[in-house]
């Protein structure tokens, strides 16, 4: 039997699709076996259809357009399988936005080369068409991408951060915009030089005195799609009030930890409201993103905060090593909570004192995937040093840090940082009671002094993990997570592990 062009073409593209879902996933089977075992079965049938339909149509139907039809399925299956893989390993986001130019370039040339090669030879009512088709496409282009003309409303509704003395107020629009925060009658700004900052995002500090008197807040923000030197545009107007509630601990503190969401909301947010209207404290302990590459994934910090707390509670944020990385990871510091040193401060929360550490980046300054952008050797040192001038009198210190410097994996030799991990260990040591961490998608606690605890006199817990029922094999599904529920009773510390179901999986007195 001799195979046509199109047969062939439909079989290359099936067995193609074929290898991409094997060899892709020889890397995340596992966590969809996790997330259930049936989901890599499922789907290496469905990978194997488009070539048992080629084979099919070419010894019974020898139809050309089930041809067409294999080759377009194929091409459909391989690409959503591809995004299904980013989402796994938690690079989607940035190849979407890593691509934009590549995207726009192929489409650009794609039009060029319908119209060189294919326009001449269609009828006149097929060439209208596609030049209005084609016009409509670029009439959007330069609407929507260049002039930003979307309709104006708040995208990402406001997080307070908690950071020293202040709250920062934080919040998204959904396109260029002016901001202010009112506060008990009194106005704040986001600006600087006497201009107001027009961008999407906004962050505004206040004293954190003033808001806990107050009990509330009010955001304004106004938009401004052109933001010319003179008469620039003044567009819609939009005001909202958000009722406010400090840190009470008459009851005792309920603090939520969570980390390494990784651009996913809707499993976090359930996990994260274990403590229901109860909740003192929210902590975002770094990974909530998976890189700084836009402002739509800074807005992602923000919805998971407001989901959570209504934006009428405390949050504390804690810079993940890939919220070090991406174009906008260097200005991160004016979207989220930071003190003006950089991410690491303190925090006070009743009779306790929060110890806010940035351990950045997990990479060394000269690694290629990072180099020659990244400078964390000196934010190291110069962290060290406020940390040596950081009064940790008393016992009621907590440290909560993204990676977990005083395990085996950082104190050894093999880890780049290692000098600095044991530093930060003998900074610590004997002045913390707990440190609250992530980064290792598990959630596990390690007493001081087990295998993995050698070094330091306090235990450590990292409470996070994408999944509802295993402490450490990562799902694939975005309604599955669990993270830390932390209950504190005057010298008292219990830590449990909750699910989005609300479900305890483990408890833990420290």
């Amino acid at each position: 039997m001799k195979l046509t062009k199109t047969n062939l073409a439909a079989l290359i593209t099936a067995g193609l699709f074929i290898l991409e879902y094997f060899g892709f996933g020889a890397v995340i089977f596992k966590n969809m076996w996790y997330t259930s075992p049936a989901l890599p079965v499922l789907c290496g049938i469905a990978a194997l259809l488009p070539v048992i339909a080629e084979i099919t149509n070419i010894f019974i139907f020898k139809r050309r357009w089930a041809d067409v039809t294999v080759i377009c399925v194929s091409l459909a299956f391989a690409l959503g399988y591809f995004f299904f893989f980013a989402y796994v390993i938690s690079k989607l986001l940035y190849f979407l936005i890593a691509g934009k130019p590549y995207f726009i370039t192929a489409f650009i040339f794609s039009a060029l080369a319908f119209f060189i090669f294919l326009f001449p030879r269609l009828s006149q009512k097929a060439k209208r068409a596609s030049a209005i088709t084609v016009c409509t496409a670029f009439a959007f282009i330069c609407l929507f991408g260049i002039f930003n003309a979307t309709p104006f409303y708040v995208s990402a509704q406001p997080a307070v951060f908690a950071v020293e003395d202040e709250y920062q107020i934080a919040f998204a629009t959904s396109h260029n915009s002016a901001a202010e925060v009112t506060v008990n009658g009194k106005t704040y700004t986001d600006s600087v030089n006497g201009q107001k900052i027009i961008r999407p995002l906004h962050k505004i500090s206040v004293p954190s005195s003033e808001l806990d008197r107050a009990g509330g807040y009010t955001i304004a923000v106004q938009s401004v799609i052109l933001n010319t030197a003179y008469a620039p545009s003044k567009g819609v107007k939009i005001s909202k009030t958000y009722s406010f509630r400090p840190v009470d601990s008459d009851d005792g503190l309920q603090i939520y930890n969570i980390s390494d969401t990784h651009d996913v909301t809707s499993g976090p947010a359930k996990a994260g409201s274990y403590f229901g209207e109860k909740l003192d404290l929210l902590i975002l302990n770094g990974d909530i993103i998976s890189d700084v590459s836009s402002y739509y994934q800074i807005s992602l910090i923000y919805k998971l905060a407001h989901k959570i707390t209504k934006g009428g509670l405390p949050v504390i944020f804690t810079r993940g090593n890939h919220e070090c990385n991406g174009p906008l990871a260097a200005t991160l510091g004016e979207y989220v909570g930071c003190a003006e040193r950089g991410f690491y401060y303190t925090v006070k929360t009743g009779e306790y004192n929060l110890v806010i550490l940035d351990t950045n980046n997990d990479m060394s300054d000269g690694n290629p995937l990072i180099s020659p952008i990244a400078d964390f050797d000196r934010v190291r040192a110069e962290q060290s040093q406020w940390l040596k001038g950081l009064d940790l009198s008393g016992e009621n210190n907590i440290i909560i840090s993204h990676i977990a410097y005083p395990l085996s994996g950082y104190v050894s030799e093999k880890c780049h940082w290692h000098g600095w991990a044991r530093e930060l260990v003998s900074l610590t040591d004997n002045k913390v009671k707990l440190a609250v961490c992530g980064h290792s998608h598990v959630t596990k606690y390690e007493q001081a002094g087990s295998d993995d605890n050698r070094l330091a006199h306090f235990p450590v817990v990292r409470g996070s993990i994408r999944s509802n029922r295993y402490a450490d094999k990562a799902g694939v599904a975005p309604y599955e997570f669990t993270g830390t529920a932390i209950e504190i009773d005057g010298k008292a510390i219990n830590i449990k592990f909750t699910n989005a179901e609300k479900r305890v999986l483990r408890s833990i007195d420290v």
